[in-house]
């Protein structure tokens, strides 16, 4: 009867502690949630975060001097910026190259966090405690004294010296291999910063560009309505020709809203990088010197440079090494023996004792410790095998890394030549294009043409224009490419 009891009650009692836990953990009702979507988070709360915000990053240290860093606006003037002042601002103002930096401090304390596990560990307490002592009962007559009520005072300091820990041991190689990890992965951030303020800043030139075209061809075609009026007002042309003209405007400047908004989403990604605000992109030019360089290289150049310099790549692959090193930490702590050297010093003082007296004690001790890992000492099984797990990730993720910036390289340096070529079309068309202008503007000097006829052959090449313009900054945009995925730098571009 007493252990049916007993086992009902215990029943009981996990029931109870069951339902008190699944009611701690579903407080998220949907009247709850309402109202934090319907009225938002406690005012009170959010005031005293704020407040707590203020003080953390206006304290007088390395934290509150960020603010000085990234909370001004260094374009608030409106001047506007050029690609290598862009840059600049990027490099010394971007929070993703700031963090780099932090995981780089990061790194290097951990790495020293490694060493201290090899120096000595140095530790003291001091205690006060009361006692309070009562003997019940005793066969021997010394403790029949009965009662004592005394406090006793501890001071102990306790040294140990780690001899021979491999896992400590690895884990300095694994933190300095960690180290240059977060070296390497600073450099990708500032090439891949760079790239994309590259390559943002050139849309912008590019939405620039065919705005300005755009612009043009709609002040050719009002031209061309003008001339149709007047032809109608004399009776020698109808309405259907100027009403082709006119629809035709409405889809250029409907065109010319929507690159506007491309314009504005390619400026406000350029203040996002530079960590300035950015108000217009001056008109851009490609560097005669950077067409056609695909010529100068070749897909098999370009991939052997870039599994030599890409930083990106040279990360995950040392990032194998401290899979393996990782791997090898696990082993150690699992299996292998630790050795240490300890050393203690206890002072305790007793105001009285059972016997009526009190005492001082002073306990020196010395010696050696040998740990000797059998079954599952850490009782939480073997982590060297989840380790191995992880090693086999970080190899197929350089693998996949590697084949990726293959492939991108092989299609980039193939664009670059479609782009070669294409931009060789566009140049003769603009050529063509540009006599058939002339020659018509000689043919209304002679009488043998029309202002009409010029207005057509200028939209023509307005459009041939239009079409080589794009076609060169998008050849300048793959070249950036090419540079950031072979690890080269963009100082060359001269733009």
């Amino acid at each position: 009867m007493t252990k049916f009891t007993v086992t009902t009650s215990i029943g009981c009692l996990m029931t109870v502690l069951m339902g008190c836990t699944e009611a701690q953990t579903n407080r998220a009702t949907p009247e709850r949630l309402a109202g934090l979507l319907a009225q938002g988070p406690d005012a009170e709360a959010l005031a005293q975060a704020d407040e707590r915000l203020e003080a953390a990053l206006g304290r007088d240290n390395a934290t509150g001097a960020l603010a000085a860093e990234f909370a001004d606006d260094p374009g608030a003037s409106g001047a506007t910026q050029s690609l290598s002042q862009l840059i600049a601002l990027a490099l010394s103002r971007n929070t993703d190259i700031a963090s780099a930096a932090q995981a780089l401090n990061r790194a290097d304390v951990e790495r020293m966090n490694a060493i201290y596990g090899y120096l000595p560990q140095i530790s003291a307490s001091a205690g006060y405690s009361q006692m309070d002592q009562e003997v019940v009962q005793s066969d021997n007559a010394v403790f029949n004294v009965g009662q004592a009520s005394y406090p006793v005072t501890t001071l102990r300091v306790e040294l140990t010296q780690p001899i021979f820990d491999l896992s400590r041991i690895f884990n300095i190689q694994l933190q300095t291999t960690a180290r240059t990890v977060a070296e390497v992965e600073y450099i990708a951030t500032v090439q891949r910063i760079s790239f994309e303020t590259f390559e943002a800043y050139v849309s912008a030139a590019q939405s620039r560009a065919k705005m300005r075209s755009l612009s043009a061809r709609i002040g050719l075609i009002n031209r061309q309505i003008a001339s149709e009026a007047s032809l109608i007002d004399l009776g020698l042309a109808t309405p259907s020709l100027r009403n082709s003209y006119s629809a035709e405007r409405a889809s250029l400047a409907s065109e010319e809203s929507l690159e506007q908004a491309r314009y504005r989403d390619a400026v406000a990604r350029l203040a996002y990088l530079s960590g300035s605000s950015v108000n217009d992109v001056p008109n851009l030019r490609v560097p005669s010197g950077i067409l056609r360089t695909e010529r100068g290289t070749s897909i098999t150049a370009g991939i052997a440079a870039a599994e030599e310099n890409n930083p990106a790549l040279l990360a995950t692959a040392i990032s194998v090494v401290e899979a393996e090193l990782e791997r090898k930490q696990a082993l150690a702590s699992d299996f292998a023996p630790v050795l240490d050297a300890f050393a203690s010093f206890e002072d305790e003082t007793r105001e009285g004792s059972r016997f009526g007296g009190g005492s001082q004690t002073i306990d020196t001790t010395i010696g050696v410790r040998l740990t000797i890992p059998i079954f599952n000492a850490n009782g939480q099984g073997y982590q060297a095998a989840l380790e191995a797990v992880d090693l086999r990730s970080s190899a197929l993720e350089y693998f996949a890394i590697r084949r990726e910036l293959r492939s991108q390289i092989s299609s980039t340096y193939e664009r670059m030549s479609d782009l070669s070529g294409a931009i060789a079309q566009s140049g003769t068309a603009v050529s063509l294009a540009t006599r058939n202008v002339n020659l018509e503007r000689g043919g209304v000097q002679s009488g043998e043409s029309t202002e009409l006829a010029v207005l057509n052959r200028q939209l023509t090449l307005n459009s041939a224009r239009e079409a080589l313009e794009y076609q060169q900054l998008e050849y300048l945009k793959a070249w950036g490419r090419y540079q950031f995925l072979t690890g080269s730098s963009l100082d060359g571009a001269g733009l």
